[in-house]
């Protein structure tokens, strides 16, 4: 979540098999080998029909690119013979952007990461965990809960 100050609009679209008090906002199925562009051109008119300042959406935007990246490497080997699929909802409440991600893959809690040494020389790290640090970092909250998939909201 990245609080900023602006009016919510009235106008949603639904999933409709998700409770309206649930994840109501703007919904996307995203899938296939352009995720990266389908989840810009998403986050793109969300901001725009919102008027999100760009400060926050710049946060949003590098947050979900990590994310989809990492969808993207670690989801498609959990699918064969097809291209990973997951779910985004973007949403304003009360000032806050609320963007949920919810994926097919194994099981996977971002948050129980440990945070990576960066003290250490480069040559002595072990590679991977830098990209959950920087969600952490850009985004006020962050939550992972596991239904019959992985959900992280932001």
């Amino acid at each position: 979540m990245v609080d900023f100050s602006t009016s919510s609009r009235d106008e949603y679209d639904e999933r409709p098999e998700m409770d309206q008090q649930q994840r109501p906002g703007l919904h996307a199925t995203i899938g296939g080998a352009g995720a990266a562009l389908q989840v810009a051109a998403t986050l793109d008119q969300f901001v725009a029909a919102e008027g999100i300042p760009e400060r926050i959406a710049w946060r949003v935007r590098v947050a979900l690119d990590e994310i989809v990246a990492n969808l993207v490497a670690h989801t498609m080997p959990a699918r064969p013979g097809g291209p990973p699929a997951f779910d985004l909802w973007l949403r304003v409440d009360a000032g806050v952007v609320q963007v949920t991600i919810a994926d097919d893959g194994p099981p996977f809690n971002p948050l129980l990461h440990p945070d990576p040494d960066v003290t250490s020389p480069l040559e002595v790290r072990k590679p991977g965990g830098l990209g959950i640090a920087l969600l952490k970092s850009l985004m006020d909250d962050v939550q992972y809960e596991r239904t019959d998939r992985n959900v992280l909201t932001l």
